[in-house]
C-alpha cells in the first residue's frame, strides 16, 4: 500500500462513511500517543552502533531509511535519526548534503529536540562551505544562548555579517560587539564594525573601531600571521580613508604612509594618497605618486582613474598641452577596453552562460587582450564572487566523490537523492555567480563610461580656456606667468638627497618621486 502524505493521513482519520453511526451512537476520540515505532527504534540503535564504529556509509543508509518513513520528523527516534544523519554526512565529507538534513532541524525550530545541538554543526559547516548563501541565514535563526559557549563569539560574527549584508546595520553592530578579543574572528568583527559605522556616517566611532583593530593586530611579534598582518594594514588604510572623507588630509597622509611597500594594499594607498595630496595642493607629490604607478613594476595594474587625476592636475596648472596629451593616451587605452568588455556582456547575456564563459577562460585561457584578461581575473578575486566560486567547486567535488565511488552505497537511493539535490543547488549557485560576475564587469564598464565622460569635459574646458587666452591676446590684454625661479624647490633631510629622474626606475625609489610642475596660469 503506498504511503499517504502526512496531511492526507491525518485527514483520513476524520472521514466517517455515511451510515457508519447508528442513531443515538456517540463518537468519542481518545488521545492517541505518538510513540516511536519499535522497528524504527531498533534500526536507530543499529545505525548508532555503526556510527560509533565509524562505519558511516552503513549508518547513513539506515538513518536515511528512518527519515523517509514520515514527511516530518515528530517522534524522538525520527528526530534523532534526522540529526544524526546530518552528522554522518559531515563525517563522509558530503557537507552540502549535511546542510540539507540539518536544515530540516533548523526549519522545525526550537521544538525539535536537536535544534540547539545543531548550532555547533552549522558553525563547523560555515568553515567548510562558507560560500553557501543560505548558511548564514540558517545560523541567524539562533540566539546566542542556544549555542555552546565556546562558539558564541564566532556565531555572533557570522550573524552580524548576515545582518550587515541584509542592510540591518544596527542589528549587525549589536552582534559584532559580542565577539570577544580571544576569538579568531575578532579582527574581522572590528573591521566590519568600523565599516558599518562609516556606512552610518559615524566617523568618530569608526576610527575607534579601527584603533581597536590596530591594537588587536600589533605588528611587534616576528611570527605574526599573514592574516593578522593584512588586517593590521587594512585598519591603517581604513583610518586614512575616514580622515580623507572628513577633510583631515594631513592625518590621512600620515596613515597612507604607514602601508609598507610589500603590502598588497600599498598601491591602493599610494593612489588614494595622490588624491589627498591633490586636495592639499601638493601637486608635485600627487604627480610623483602617479609617476610611480606608471613604472614597469606595475605595468599590469588597472588604475584607470590615474590618468584622469593627472589630467586634472595639469589643467589646474594651465598646462593644456600636457592635459590634452594625457587625455588622448587615456582614451586610446580605455575606450577599446570598455568596448571589448561590453561585447562579452552582450554576447553572454544569461548569467549561467557568462559564468561558464569565465570558467573556460580560467581553465583553458583565450585570445583576449592582456588588460581584459587581467580584469576578468580580478573579477574572480571579488570577495563575494570568490566565495561562491569556491562553493561551486566544492559542490562539484562532492558529486564527483559519489560518482567515482565503486561501493554499493553510491548506487543507493540516498546517494541518488544527494546528487539530485546538490546538482539543483549548484545550478542556482552558478546562476548567482554569473549574475555577480556580470554586475562586477558592468560596474567596470559604467566606471569607464564615467571616466571617459570626465575626460571629454576636461577636453572641453581646455578648449574653452585656450579660446579665452587667444581672445585676450587678440584684444591686446597682457598676461604674466607665475614666477617659479631656478632654485631647487625641494628641501631634504640628512637621510635623503634630491636626484633628478633619468628615465630609469629603481624599486627603492618607488613612492618617493616628486614631479616638478610649473604653473602656466596668468595672474
Amino acid at each position: 500500500m503506498p504511503m499517504l502524505p502526512r496531511w492526507l493521513w491525518i485527514a483520513a482519520l476524520f472521514m466517517v462513511p455515511v451510515g457508519a453511526l447508528a442513531q443515538g451512537d456517540t463518537m468519542t476520540f481518545a488521545p492517541v500517543a505518538v510513540d516511536d515505532d519499535p522497528e524504527a527504534k531498533a534500526e536507530l540503535d543499529e545505525a548508532l552502533k555503526a556510527y560509533k564504529k565509524r562505519d558511516f556509509l552503513r549508518a547513513s543508509l539506515i538513518l536515511y531509511r528512518i527519515t523517509t518513513k514520515n514527511e516530518v520528523a515528530v517522534t524522538p527516534v525520527a528526530q534523532k535519526a534526522e540529526y544524526t544523519l546530518g552528522k554522518t554526512l559531515y563525517r563522509l565529507g558530503l557537507f552540502q548534503a549535511s546542510v540539507n538534513f540539518f536544515d530540516r532541524v533548523v526549519q522545525a525550530g526550537p521544538n525539535h529536540r536537536y535544534f540547539k545541538a545543531t548550532c555547533k554543526w552549522l558553525y563547523y559547516l560555515s568553515r567548510k562551505i562558507s560560500g553557501d548563501p543560505g548558511l548564514l541565514e540558517k545560523i541567524s535563526k539562533y540566539r546566542p544562548d542556544d549555542c555552546p559557549a565556546e562558539f558564541r563569539s564566532e556565531l555572533a560574527f557570522l550573524q552580524g555579517q548576515f545582518h550587515y549584508q541584509k542592510g540591518a546595520v544596527q542589528t549587525g553592530l549589536g552582534l559584532l560587539s559580542q565577539v570577544t578579543p580571544q576569538s579568531r574572528y575578532f579582527p574581522k568583527a572590528k573591521f566590519l564594525e568600523g565599516i558599518s559605522q562609516v556606512r552610518m556616517e559615524q566617523p568618530g566611532p569608526a576610527v575607534e573601531s579601527f584603533k581597536d583593530l590596530l591594537r588587536a593586530t600589533v605588528q611587534g611579534d616576528d611570527d605574526i600571521s599573514a592574516d593578522l598582518s593584512y588586517f593590521n594594514q587594512l585598519a591603517v588604510l581604513s583610518m586614512a580613508r575616514v580622515f580623507y572623507s572628513t577633510g583631515q588630509f594631513n592625518k590621512a597622509v600620515k596613515y597612507y604612509d604607514q602601508i609598507p611597500l610589500d603590502s598588497t594594499l600599498w598601491l591602493d594607498a599610494l593612489f588614494e594618497a595622490s588624491w589627498t595630496f591633490f586636495r592639499m595642493n601638493n601637486h608635485e607629490k600627487a604627480l610623483g605618486n602617479l609617476h610611480t604607478l606608471n613604472s614597469p613594476f606595475f605595468s599590469d595594474e588597472y588604475v584607470p582613474e590615474g590618468p584622469i587625476l593627472k589630467a586634472v592636475i595639469f589643467y589646474s596648472n594651465c598646462n593644456y598641452d600636457r592635459t590634452r596629451e594625457t587625455i588622448n593616451e587615456f582614451r586610446l587605452t580605455y575606450e577599446p577596453l570598455r568596448d571589448e568588455i561590453r561585447q562579452y556582456l552582450d554576447q553572454y547575456a544569461e548569467p549561467t552562460a557568462f559564468y561558464q564563459f569565465l570558467g573556460r577562460l580560467q581553465d583553458e585561457g583565450a585570445a583576449l587582450s592582456p588588460r581584459v584578461q587581467q580584469i576578468l581575473n580580478a573579477a574572480f578575486q571579488d570577495k563575494a564572487l570568490k566565495r561562491i566560486n569556491g562553493y561551486i567547486r566544492e559542490l562539484d567535488r562532492e558529486v564527483a566523490l559519489i560518482r567515482k565511488s565503486k561501493s554499493t552505497w553510491a548506487q543507493s537511493q540516498l546517494a541518488s537523492t544527494i546528487i539530485q539535490e546538490t546538482e539543483l543547488i549548484k545550478s542556482l549557485a552558478v546562476d548567482e555567480a554569473g549574475r555577480l560576475a556580470k554586475q562586477r564587469l558592468q560596474r567596470v564598464v559604467d566606471e569607464l563610461n564615467d571616466l571617459i565622460s570626465q575626460s571629454l569635459k576636461i577636453e572641453f574646458e581646455v578648449a574653452s580656456a585656450e579660446k579665452g587666452i587667444l581672445q585676450n591676446r587678440l584684444q591686446g590684454a597682457g598676461f604674466v606667468n607665475r614666477p617659479t625661479g631656478d632654485a631647487d624647490p625641494y628641501a631634504v633631510d640628512d637621510e635623503h638627497i634630491y636626484w633628478p629622474f633619468s628615465g630609469e626606475y629603481w624599486r627603492d625609489e618607488l613612492g618617493y618621486y616628486l614631479y616638478t610642475i610649473k604653473s602656466e596660469c596668468t595672474r
